[in-house]
């Protein structure tokens, strides 16, 4: 017999339990082997729109998922009843407004055996639309530029109009907008497959005066590539307003694979003078190499500026 204590200590606990899962964030079931409900915490009512926890109890969790969802959570269900924790996403309609959730099921063992099974649900609801958001924002962007660059050529064509001589500079002027154009719409596409040479490459042929060196055939994601081709913009920007590509000087462009990541070397025989005040080139390169959680190192050597971007590589 159990002093009476002692479940009143029992009661105390299970009482303190009950009060700190209503407080989680997250939807809290547990499940019979069968799957019936037997436990909920208030947040999952309130997720389901419930007045009360006990609305939930003895319903089949499956059940309560949307019928295109159903496989996934039976799947699910499944695994953690074979003794292993399973992990899900799925969305559903709660109200009439939709929701998706990050599921975790896992087995509770009594005696070694799998008798209930534990439901955490995490709501991400608000994460998935504003990753909608940003892959919305960047369609829009991608959309924009690519206009841009029409225009712009569309522009140098009205402007070279009867008058012969300048037809051939208007068509190099096109051709040039037309290739940034296809590189700022594969930098910015999520679903692309991207390398190091192939961007530096095709970089390269839209700036002209740049020989494009050693270059290592490596596949970048795009938080990654995106840093690189904005510090190569930044490194051309700057040349074509006080440096080599101003003057019509070359540039050469190389990369390699070192110990510490993947680096950027830009060599133009220009010597910078000091910085302007309040000149943000230079500073923005910085800024976003290290946002990448890289590194860039200037000097001048021979006559020449040199600068090398290092990036780091996750295998």
């Amino acid at each position: 017999m159990v002093p009476t204590d002692m479940l009143e200590t029992i009661e105390d606990v299970s009482a303190l339990l009950g009060t700190v899962l209503d407080q989680t964030h997250d939807c809290i079931k547990l499940l019979d082997r069968d799957g019936t409900i037997r436990y909920v915490n208030e947040r999952g009512a309130i997720a389901m729109e419930l007045r009360t926890p006990s609305e939930l109890l003895g319903l089949k969790w499956v059940e309560r998922w949307p019928a295109e969802a159903r496989p996934v959570v039976e799947r699910a269900a499944d695994k953690a009843r074979s003794g292993k924790i399973a992990r899900f996403t799925a969305s559903r309609v709660i109200g009439s407004r939709p929701s998706w959730w990050d599921v975790t099921v896992t087995p509770v063992r009594s005696n070694q055996a799998v008798e209930h099974l534990l439901v955490i649900a995490r709501d991400m609801t608000t994460e998935v639309e504003e990753r909608e958001r940003a892959e919305a924002v960047s369609a829009e962007m991608r959309h924009r530029l690519r206009n841009a660059m029409t225009i712009a050529s569309a522009l140098v064509h009205m402007a070279a109009r009867g008058k012969s001589e300048f037809q051939d500079f208007a068509g190099e002027i096109s051709s040039r907008f037309a290739q940034l154009g296809r590189v700022q719409e594969l930098i910015l596409d999520p679903t692309a497959k991207k390398t190091f040479k192939q961007i530096m490459t095709l970089l390269g042929d839209v700036y002209g005066h740049l020989e494009i060196g050693a270059l290592p055939e490596v596949e970048l994601d795009d938080r990654l590539m995106q840093a690189i081709a904005l510090a190569f913009g930044e490194l051309a920007t700057n040349s074509l307003k006080y440096g080599a590509l101003k003057h019509g000087a070359t540039v050469q462009v190389s990369g390699s694979i070192a110990d510490d990541g993947l680096e950027l070397i830009w060599r133009e025989e220009t010597v910078f003078g000091q910085a302007r005040d309040g000149g943000q080139g230079l500073n923005l390169i910085d800024r976003i190499v290290q946002a990448s959680g890289g590194r860039i190192e200037r000097r001048v050597e021979g006559g020449q500026f040199v600068a090398k971007a290092t990036f780091p590589l996750t295998v």
